[in-house]
């Protein structure tokens, strides 16, 4: 007899490892490992685990168990492009965890690939485990490879797979405050493309938050360009035609670093004529001239944690870690006033 309290898949769908999960009271970690017969996971655990398996009907995909049966020793990694000091970053973090385990590293650019989707596939049957950064394929495909459970998200979210990330919303937000309250500012500018990346998204909802806590309107619709230093520099002569806002709040530090470099040479004073913000804290914030204010996220350390979930240890659905608001000159804060305040 089925127990009445528990909870069926919809009619006509299979069940999924994360139903076994939430059947049970583990994470999707512990019911792959024990679809694998993994020595880790005993008594009454495992126990628990197949008696659910054989009550909800739940079959292990063929890629979960390519996944698993043909160990290759090697840990993929799925981003929109490999350029820039961003990603670098983050596959740093991956490579310190996968050097520590004896893992090599497989990493996959989508954005020249026709189809992204199906060779994304492909390199999931050839690795152990998957981290894939927020918004590269669809939420559709993320779910299919999820059913795995060695698939991780990296700077976005899943309702299927683990996340890694930072709250960028309230970060942005916290900055855009201190242009706001600290120096006066009333004309503020974003500098990105909101639609190109979760990461975008949530920053400039963050920036959208702050000017309407203070009463205030964009000085302008978004600048909407991509998140390398010639963007930035394109921007700044866009934003020379137009007229200066008080402060242009950009999505990333090369966005930011991109306007450092051009402004000066189109006759604008930095931070006298107008503040520049950046996000990231990548190295060349803290030498950029004037030295860039920005917030400070830990990308090694989301490379890190994405790594070793993908490659089994159990993670909480949702892991959000910490970022810094660093304050320098750009923002017309005066040298010795730097600070760095942390925001959960």
């Amino acid at each position: 007899m089925t127990d009445a309290r528990t909870p069926r898949p919809r009619t006509g769908s299979r069940p999924t490892i994360r139903d076994i999960a939430r059947e049970v009271g583990v994470s999707v970690a512990t019911v792959s490992r024990v679809t694998h017969d993994d020595p880790r996971v005993t008594g009454e655990t495992k126990k628990r685990v197949r008696e659910a398996i054989d009550r909800l009907g739940y079959t292990p995909s063929s890629l979960g168990r390519a996944l698993s049966y043909q160990r290759t020793n090697t840990l993929g990694i799925v981003l929109p492009g490999l350029g820039g000091p961003y990603f670098a970053a983050l596959i740093e973090g991956a490579e310190s965890v996968a050097v520590e385990r004896g893992v090599a590293i497989n990493v996959l650019g989508t954005h020249l690939r026709p189809d992204a989707v199906a060779s994304v596939r492909q390199l999931a049957e050839r690795t152990d485990g998957l981290i894939v950064a927020g918004g590269t394929i669809p939420d559709a495909e993320i779910s299919r490879l999820a059913a795995t459970g060695r698939v991780v998200v990296v700077a976005g979210e899943s309702a299927e797979a683990p996340a890694i990330l930072t709250d960028g919303r309230s970060a942005a937000a916290e900055l855009t405050r201190h242009l706001i309250e600290t120096h006066g500012h009333r004309r503020l500018w974003f500098v990105g493309e909101p639609d190109g990346s979760p990461d975008t998204t949530l920053r400039y909802e963050g920036f959208r938050d702050a000017l309407r806590d203070a009463g205030l309107d964009e000085a302008g619709a978004p600048l909407r360009y991509g998140l390398d230093v010639r963007s930035g520099a394109l921007a700044a002569r866009q934003v020379h035609e137009s007229g200066l806002p008080d402060a242009l709040v950009c999505a990333n530090d090369e966005l930011a670093i991109g306007l450092l470099a051009t402004l000066p040479g189109l006759g604008h004073r930095i931070p006298q004529d107008v503040a520049i913000t950046g996000f990231d804290d990548q190295s060349l914030a803290e030498i950029a001239s004037p030295r860039l204010t920005t917030v400070h996220q830990p990308v090694a350390d989301l490379g890190a944690h994405a790594a070793a979930g993908a490659l089994g240890d159990d993670l909480e659905p949702r892991t959000v870690l910490p970022t810094r608001l660093v304050i320098r000159e750009s923002c017309g804060c005066a040298a010795s006033a730097g600070v760095d305040t942390t925001t959960d």
